[in-house]
């Protein structure tokens, strides 16, 4: 499982500590941090499973299993696509992501053929 973290440079720490709880929690998951100017690049070397951003998935070109637009400020709504389904969460702790990341784990041990975020 791969999973990629990204905020802007001015929410580093922000980012670093989201990354550094999923490595915690989940050891066996492959977690890597970029700045958002880096944000296409770094899914085209890393190729995650999941991405956690402030941003929503504008990338024509390329799908994940998982995305979650984690907004900067609290009080907007989170959104999390798995799959293809979408849901919003509202300030969501660290074990809402880690749950993410378990349902689009498991999502790609059974199920193969699925519509992408």
């Amino acid at each position: 499982m791969r999973v990629l973290v990204a905020f802007e440079d001015d929410y580093r720490s922000y980012r670093e500590v989201i990354a550094a709880g999923v490595c915690v929690l989940r050891p066996r998951t492959e977690v890597e941090t970029a700045p958002m100017q880096e944000l296409e690049e770094q899914i085209e070397r890393f190729d995650p499973q999941l991405v956690i951003c402030s941003r929503p998935n504008n990338l024509a070109s390329r799908r994940c299993a998982g995305w979650v637009e984690l907004p900067l400020d609290p009080a907007r709504p989170t959104k999390i696509c798995v799959a293809g389904r979408y849901s919003k969460r509202t300030n969501p702790a660290i074990d809402v992501l880690i749950a993410v990341i378990d349902e689009v784990e498991q999502l790609l041990l059974t199920n193969h053929d699925f519509e992408g975020c």
